[in-house]
């Protein structure tokens, strides 16, 4: 078998009546929850929290039928195919809250609490934030305070990167339609970092100094998918220290994706006090899933995903309408 290619995925009684795909996938829940989302799916998922709202695709190549076809058709093992990423987010987002000029901004990977790690993990980890700043650039990467000898706020275990680590933007003036998250000339809009690094960071530059609201803004990324397997929920891609689980680093599922600013401070930690989130986003594979209890605490809901043919529906029309609402509002 591939490095890359997930095994069939096995029924645990846990999960036996969790109406999801046989074939192996991620799942996503988002903060505030609003369902179960899936990767590949049908159509793009829809999210709101208190600074922004906007829609997101979270695609892979398919490891079975029932993940193939996605919008409108749209291929995802033909878009994959000739391509060495392992999977891609496109996110479109509204700002009602503008990220502060003076604040800087990051995305990628937060815990939910410190995890102590063996000297080798530890080891591993310097590795892998290595090879991420040589893929990517830029990382802020810390393993998180032990509350048991910290004192005072304490710092979540954080890898994140700084805006211009995305591999493409689009931003669309307000009135306008933004560009479709699965259109086959996705890849043509906007600004792409490949192969014009210094121009394309002066540019994300202007953009984090100017966000308001009123724009749509269109972010893709897929820059350090070759070292992360998410389907098989394993770190890949990097000599002598992978494969590994990525539950050797976070001890166990789920970990979240975020977007958040950061005000200014004398204390460098990225401390909660600090941040503000645009997005959040718990994510797992549903090889390795967090407990029953745990999916319907970040769900809001006994694990229902709203993929299902009705749920999907209905809450692709509600939140389809508030997204409309708030765009004739602005």
């Amino acid at each position: 078998a591939r490095e890359d290619e997930a095994p069939a995925l096995k029924r645990e009684p846990e999960f036996a009546d969790l109406p999801v795909p046989a074939d192996p996938h991620v799942e996503i829940a988002m903060d505030p929850p609003c369902g179960l989302h899936l990767s590949n799916p049908k159509q793009p998922y829809f999210y709101e929290n208190e600074t922004t709202m906007g829609s997101y695709l979270f695609f892979h190549p398919p490891a079975g039928p029932s993940m193939t076809t996605g919008p409108d058709g749209f291929d995802y093992a033909d878009y994959f195919s000739c391509k060495s990423r392992l999977w891609e987010v496109r996110v479109h987002m509204v700002f009602k809250s503008p990220p502060p000029a003076d604040e800087e901004i990051f995305f990628g990977i937060e815990l939910e609490e410190y995890m102590p790690v063996s000297m080798a993990s530890r080891r591993a980890q310097q590795v892998i934030v290595a090879g991420i700043r040589q893929a990517v650039g830029g990382v802020y990467h810390s393993v998180g305070d032990d509350p048991s000898r910290a004192k005072g706020e304490i710092e979540r275990p954080v890898c994140v990167l700084p805006l211009w680590a995305f591999d493409q933007f689009v931003v669309t003036p307000e009135g306008e339609e933004p560009p479709c998250l699965w259109d086959a000339n996705f890849c043509d809009f906007g600004q792409r970092r490949y192969r014009r690094i210094s121009k394309y960071s002066e540019e994300i530059a202007k953009l984090s100094k100017n966000f308001k609201a009123g724009p749509t803004y269109t972010f893709a990324f897929w820059g350090i998918s070759r070292f992360l397997d998410v389907l098989n929920w394993a770190v890949i891609g990097l000599p002598v220290v992978t494969p590994c689980g990525v539950n050797n680093f976070c001890g166990k599922p789920p970990i979240h994706v975020v977007l958040y600013s950061l005000k200014r401070s004398q204390d460098p930690r990225h401390l909660q006090s600090r941040k503000t989130y645009y997005f959040r986003a718990a994510i797992w594979s549903a090889a390795v899933r967090p407990s029953r209890q745990r999916i319907e605490d970040l769900t809001g809901s006994v694990a229902r995903h709203v993929d299902g043919p009705e749920a999907a529906e209905v809450k692709a029309r509600t939140l389809r309408r508030r997204f409309t609402g708030f765009m004739r509002r602005m």
